[in-house]
């Protein structure tokens, strides 16, 4: 004994019927029936679902039609508009489709979810509507009716198509559907209904194509994380037949609100060089994402979560902005404070800024250990503010001089690189003409004569130039 579900989903609200025609919402439930079984099949106005296979996977029947309506109802309300979900459930697809017509046409309140399939009306099965005057005249008003006929008789009168349905319908035929399959990669063009002359006005098309793009990611349970627009310009023009954009995210996704952010954004700073006729959409990198109940390791309820992470800021900014405007900061192997870091545009470090921060906590726990009797952390002597270069000091005697006299409070903090020979340089070549030149330092806090706390270091010169001091000061930080 088989188990197929039927469905029909109908867009109730004004707003979309005509971007979403019967057509486009039978194509894109099929794409998401797909996730849920892979011998899908459209039968006139319903999708037909084979779920015998996925029924101890979902938790039974029941749990998996409720998660198929839900995540129906949630793609289209994720696409603005309001849809109507009908499913019917039957040992057979033709017993399916005729539980699922014979519901369309009850009133709510009245009769029972599931009706006997000896007492289905005869308009219910495809194969009798176009002999359903005849059936009615004969009294025949249900299947049941029908099955008490003499088969040669019903053959010679009817055809043999409708005992063939009714055998369908009883399963002692086999069905013969073909099945729906998605392709490996999504690809699709749209003509639009006028010439578009304004880029920022190709974003109503392309909201068309990326509601195709998330149904068939739902099929295919993978995530997007890139993908190219391509509109194709009016060709009486002397310009170059198509344009193109690329978007790429940082991590894949089925919800493509944020694709669509991001689209926008770029839209709003090209110039179209002609009219554009079409438009065609094209999937470039998806991945295979688990399932969305499982997305979770926690075992509490938890808060759905408002507004939009880090990571989608950061493209959103990095695209209306530039990505040159968004910088963030990415740590180096130097031990030269001015050397720690340095700035990079924040897209092209997104996967550091998403992924590094657990290890980054990880080792900050791992050194908050209680210090040693007289033993001074190293950590404790940076400062929270760095000067953009160091600023030289003047020396009395042999100490430092910042807005009058200054009194030490702790160090050294001692400090050596001996500097990397890169490529093309060699030992012999002067310090300061090196790409990566050598430090010494002692690193020392000050009491300045207002109160403020400097950090300033001692350049420790091996071998002092005629007429230079061995040691030259200079300010690099100030505390808070």
């Amino acid at each position: 004994m088989r188990c197929w579900i039927a469905l029909h989903t109908s867009i109730t609200t004004d707003a979309g019927q005509g971007e979403w025609d019967p057509a486009a919402v039978q194509y894109a439930s099929a794409s998401i029936a797909l996730g849920f079984s892979p011998r899908v099949a459209l039968l006139d106005e319903a999708v037909l679902v084979d779920v015998t296979g996925s029924l101890r996977l979902f938790g039974g029947l029941a749990q998996l039609m409720q998660q198929l309506e839900r995540r129906l109802l949630a793609f289209f309300e994720s696409n603005k508009v309001l849809a109507l979900v009908r499913r019917a459930q039957g040992a057979t697809s033709l017993i399916a489709l005729g539980r699922l017509r014979w519901q369309a046409g009850q009133t709510a309140g009245t009769g029972a979810v599931k009706k006997r399939v000896a007492e289905l009306p005869m308009h219910t099965l495809s194969a009798a509507r176009p002999h359903l005057g005849v059936l009615e005249r004969i009294g025949c008003r249900n299947w049941d009716d029908l099955l008490r006929l003499p088969r040669d008789g019903v053959a010679r009168r009817f055809g043999a198509e409708l005992l063939e349905a009714l055998d369908r319908a009883r399963g002692t035929l086999a069905d013969e559907y073909t099945w729906q399959m998605l392709p490996e990669h999504f690809e699709e063009k749209l003509e639009l209904n006028a010439l578009v002359t304004h880029a920022p006005a190709l974003m109503a098309g392309a909201e068309r194509l990326l509601a195709r793009l998330q149904a068939w990611l739902l099929g295919r349970q993978s995530g997007l994380s890139a993908l190219r627009l391509t509109w194709h310009l009016d060709k009486r023009r002397d310009v170059p037949p198509t344009g193109e954009l690329e978007v790429r995210t940082a991590q894949p996704a089925q919800d493509l609100r944020h694709v669509a952010r991001l689209l926008a954004e770029h839209l709003a700073q090209h110039k179209l060089p002609a009219p554009v006729h079409s438009l065609s959409l094209q999937s470039l990198v998806t991945e295979p994402l688990a399932d969305a109940a499982a997305a979770t390791g926690s075992l509490l309820m938890t808060e759905r979560k408002q507004g939009d992470s880090a990571v989608e800021l950061i493209e959103r900014l990095s695209a209306r902005l530039g990505p040159a405007q968004v910088q963030a900061w990415q740590p180096q192997a130097d031990h030269r404070p001015e050397q720690m870091q340095r700035w990079v545009p924040a897209q092209g470090a997104i996967e550091s800024i998403a992924g590094g921060a657990r290890p980054i906590r990880a080792r900050a726990k791992k050194s908050l250990r209680k210090p040693v009797q007289g033993e001074i952390r190293a950590e404790a002597l940076y400062p929270t503010w760095l000067l953009p270069e160091p600023l030289k000091l003047a020396v009395a005697g042999n100490s430092p001089v910042y807005q009058g006299k200054l009194v030490r409070l702790a160090g050294p903090q001692r400090l050596e690189i001996s500097g990397w020979l890169m490529d093309g340089e060699g030992a012999g070549d002067a310090p300061d003409n090196r790409i990566n030149p050598p430090a010494m330092r002692d690193y020392f806090i000050y009491r300045g004569a207002q109160g403020s706390l400097l950090w300033i270091y001692s350049e420790r010169l091996a071998q002092p130039e005629p007429g230079r001091q061995r040691h030259a000061w200079y300010l690099q930080g100030f505390f808070a």
